[in-house]
């Protein structure tokens, strides 16, 4: 066994001190025997025998017990320290094991995460897929049910028109039976002149005097019927004049309302010649236009076509010159407008 260096000191000066004790009682019993003279006397004497060898020996036994001690202490110390690098390994184990299970759990919520979400997104993937194909249905069904709309449209404003049409032709017939009727009139009236005047001519050579004075009444009569007929034929003239003035005016508004809308609708490009759309401008006297309808278009129209049509409108905004029509003209021409838009027409 290997000994602490720290116990040799004390263990020599421990075996100094013994030497040291045991040469003085050698050196004091040498002296007390040289002092005393022999004397026979028979006397009981308790002497101890120091053997230095023993003591060495008992000194080497001391000082061995000591560096087993010290070893023992040392192993103690040792194990002690082993024990608590293996109690601190351990800790660390279980630390790292601790740690490992936390971030297994970690990745394992994660992954759920993970797992929810993609889940989740799939529900709103196919949510939005249902609440897509229920927009296109219902898109369809509205467009079918608008182009059920214009079709009916369509057929009642046919219809109106054909009924103004008739209207317009009852009208001009009364209007040529009344003209019809006044000329007529106005034969009879001078077949009645002449025969009043062939009446007066006849009595003239009987009382030429009254036949004088009744010719003069008659005269005036007959003037009174001309000036009433000059005044019904300037009435009609007057009328005649006043409708080609309103038709003049009205083709004129027309022709400016075409020309403001042209002037500002921006070609598609894939407007062709054969597009049709008739659009309804709903207006008040100062011109505005308060409303658009879309009453026909054709097969071939695009929406492209459709709507640079209705954005030109719009952009016009207000028909300035329109303020200008009496309220009556304004009222049966262009409250409600009708304007047939064509490429055709715009010279494509």
């Amino acid at each position: 066994m290997k000994l602490d260096h720290s116990y040799i000191l004390p263990s020599l000066m421990a075996l100094m001190v013994h030497i040291v004790v045991a040469f003085i009682v050698m050196t004091e019993w040498q002296s007390q025997s040289k002092r005393t003279p022999p004397v026979q006397i028979k006397q009981r004497v308790e002497a101890t025998l120091i053997d230095l060898d023993s003591l060495l020996a008992q000194q080497k036994q001391v000082v061995s017990a000591a560096d087993k001690k010290a070893a023992d202490k040392k192993v103690a110390d040792k194990k002690a320290a082993d024990k608590k690098v293996a109690d601190k390994k351990k800790a660390d184990k279980k630390k790292a094991d601790k740690k490992k299970v936390d971030k297994k759990k970690a990745d394992k919520k994660k992954a759920d995460k993970k797992k929810a979400d993609k889940k989740a997104a799939d529900k709103k993937a196919a949510d939005k897929k249902v609440a897509d194909k229920k927009v296109a249905d219902k898109k369809a069904a509205d467009k079918k049910k608008v182009n059920k709309k214009v079709l009916d449209k369509k057929a009642a404003d046919k219809k109106a028109a054909d009924k103004k049409v008739a209207d317009k032709k009852a009208a001009d017939k009364k209007a040529a039976d009344k003209k019809a009727a006044d000329k007529k009139a106005a034969d009879k009236k001078a077949a009645d002149k002449k025969a009043a005047d062939k009446k007066v001519a006849d009595r003239k050579v009987a009382d030429k005097k009254a036949a004088e004075q009744k010719v003069a009444q008659q005269l005036a009569e007959v003037e009174q019927a001309l000036d009433n007929l000059l005044d019904d034929e300037d009435a009609q003239m007057q009328a005649l004049e006043q409708e080609a003035t309103n038709s003049q005016a009205v083709a004129s508004a027309v022709n400016y309302i075409r020309n403001e809308i042209i002037q500002r609708w921006v070609r598609p490009a894939n407007a062709r010649t054969g597009m049709v759309v008739e659009l309804v401008i709903h207006l008040v006297p100062t011109g505005e236009v308060v409303d658009i309808e879309i009453r026909y278009r054709d097969d071939s129209a695009t929406d492209a076509f459709v709507a640079s049509a209705v954005k030109a409108v719009r952009k016009v905004g207000r028909f300035d010159k329109l303020s200008q029509l009496k309220a009556g003209l304004f009222d049966a021409n262009f409250r409600e407008f009708n304007f047939l838009f064509k490429p055709e027409d715009l010279r494509l």
